[in-house]
């Protein structure tokens, strides 16, 4: 079979592809294996039977039913569930989103994939646009969704040596290089695999320094608040409308519901909108029906705080 540049480089064999090979394998071949990585999140009882308690509301529920299994999304997604979300976004961090600064995604990989691109890459211009991953060791799966070569830099970072053999990695301001090329700056925090958790001061400066040349500051948010909040330091949520937040609701336990959630300004949204419809036509119903409940009455944060976090 010959297959176009695009068929090549994602038909390659990939970090992210054998981690999540070996992750399928060791949980479906064997489900009782005490499996202490990969980034599947823990099958926690309480979650659980939340879950079970919401799928079964909406099975008997012929209207619910319905539109969790019978129609299709809109672009944005599920509307109930984004202003729930802006709500609880706005109620709880302060943040002034509405519905039109937030999108849904088949899983924040996805979200990823089409971010990255949109923003980097091969511009009009034939100039080459990269994201600067501004310290690593970063989350493995952002190193092979470029379109072209050389997508990413990133930077070494600083260390600072802790009591009791413990160390926390820092971002190395004073080495930090961003030049005309650089389309946005992208951290996770907390990072996927180190749990590393910026602090606040180095996010003002990473958003500073992104205000500064005119590109955005994009955080992952996978594993901080406000779900699953698998936070163990201070840290403050931010958002502006020079920020892209991305969230997702796998490691709160729907990681087969597939749904991430991206924060924007309200252009940003309708541009990834419009790409997520080209790329997989609508985003699943399944996480947002059993999530809106959840976000309206403020459970989705108790049961972050009080069952998920704890756990870990």
């Amino acid at each position: 079979m010959n297959y176009s540049k695009f068929g090549n480089r994602f038909s390659a064999e990939s970090g992210i592809v054998e981690l999540m090979a070996d992750l399928g394998d060791a949980l479906n071949v064997n489900p009782d294996i005490i499996f202490m990585g990969g980034g599947n999140p823990a099958p926690i009882p309480a979650m659980q039977k939340v879950f079970t308690d919401q799928l079964q509301a909406l099975a008997n529920d012929p209207q619910s039913q319905h539109k969790m299994l019978g129609v299709y999304q809109s672009p944005q997604g599920d509307e109930e569930f984004l202003d729930a979300l802006a709500e609880l976004l706005h109620s709880q961090f302060g943040w002034p989103v509405t519905r039109a600064n937030i999108a849904l995604s088949n899983g924040s990989q996805s979200a990823f994939f089409l971010l990255f691109n949109m923003l980097a890459g091969e511009s009009d211009n034939n100039a080459h646009k990269y994201i600067q991953l501004p310290l690593a060791p970063e989350y493995l799966g952002y190193g092979d969704v470029g379109l072209s070569d050389n997508l990413f830099r990133s930077a070494k970072p600083t260390i600072e040596y802790l009591d009791n053999n413990q160390f926390k990695y820092h971002v190395d301001f004073k080495n930090l290089n961003i030049d005309q090329d650089c389309a946005a700056l992208c951290v996770s925090r907390p990072t996927n695999p180190t749990g590393n958790v910026l602090t606040d001061d180095e996010i003002t400066q990473l958003d500073r320094l992104a205000r500064e040349h005119g590109i955005p500051l994009i955080i992952d948010g996978a594993y901080g608040a406000p779900f699953p909040n698998i936070l163990f330091a201070e840290a403050r949520p931010h958002w502006n409308e020079n920020t892209i937040v991305v969230l997702s609701l796998s490691k709160l336990g729907l990681p087969g519901a597939r749904t991430g959630i991206v924060v924007g300004t309200e252009q940003l949204i309708k541009d990834f909108a419009n790409a997520n419809t080209l790329s997989c036509l609508a985003c699943g119903n399944l996480g947002p029906a059993i999530a809106t409940p959840l976000l309206r009455s403020g459970e989705i944060l108790r049961l972050s705080n009080e069952v998920v976090k704890p756990f870990y």
